[in-house]
């Protein structure tokens, strides 16, 4: 489990994410929506071990994800820019993590391989965008880790990999017992995966409720038009947009 307790992050004067409190639970995935600027990718770093919290605390399975943090306990991030080591290839990369992550899965690494069709002796700096970001998502599904964070992960994937990395998370959720965090400014790709939605506004935890009971109190509706009323956004007039 995830359990996030009133985490403030600032740098310097600016205020980044303001006392947010949340809980990811184990076998589930939650989904983190909100626009770009919100304070997802801050959130997620904290949780990650990056960055320091100003105020609160982040727990992973009930330990201080900053203090005597343990290798099992450690959370896989795949940033939204994903780092790789200098002249990577997927191969060099899988013997970096295996060499930390203790659960770390040979097996499951190169059923993923094939399963994405890469070349592991290609160096990484020479993918697309969507097949760096791939890489980054199979390396971290290999790695066995109990928490799993992923930052904008559906951006730069094609429509079949969207579908096959939501099939994914979910399995992953299940047999590792793992609890999956998923950001994303689409609630759309968040729709059929996640367990849970929380939105961030403003750099706060605005609203947060099970997608089920989402759908039960909003019959017929998406949750892009239960995610927009709540924000109040209205019909807005463009007919006086554009002047020349």
């Amino acid at each position: 489990m995830i359990d996030i307790r009133n985490v403030t992050k600032r740098y310097g004067k600016f205020t980044a994410i303001h006392d947010i409190s949340l809980k990811a639970d184990d076998s589930s995935v939650y989904g983190l929506v909100g626009y770009n600027g919100a304070g997802k990718t801050t959130l997620l770093k904290t949780v990650a071990g990056v960055y320091l919290p100003d105020e609160g605390e982040v727990l992973v399975d009930g330990t201080s994800a900053h203090v005597g943090r343990t290798p099992e306990r450690t959370p896989f991030i795949v940033a939204d820019e994903p780092f790789f080591l200098p002249q990577a290839t997927p191969d060099s990369m899988r013997s970096f993590y295996a060499g930390y992550y203790p659960d770390w899965s040979d097996a499951t690494y190169e059923n993923l391989m094939k399963l994405f069709g890469l070349d592991r002796r290609a160096r990484i700096s020479g993918y697309s965008k969507g097949m760096q970001r791939q890489t980054a998502i199979l390396l971290g599904l290999s790695t066995g880790a109990k928490s799993l964070l992923l930052d904008e992960s559906f951006d730069g994937l094609d429509l079949s990999k969207r579908i096959l990395l939501k099939r994914l998370l979910r399995k992953y959720a299940e047999v590792r017992g793992a609890a999956v965090i998923l950001s994303s400014h689409n609630l759309r790709e968040l729709e059929d995966v996640a367990d849970r939605i929380g939105m961030i506004e403003d750099r706060q935890l605005v609203f947060e409720e099970t997608v089920d009971d989402l759908h039960a109190n909003n019959p017929g509706r998406t949750l892009e038009q239960i995610f927009l009323d709540e924000r109040e956004v209205g019909d807005l007039d463009i007919d006086s947009i554009f002047i020349w």
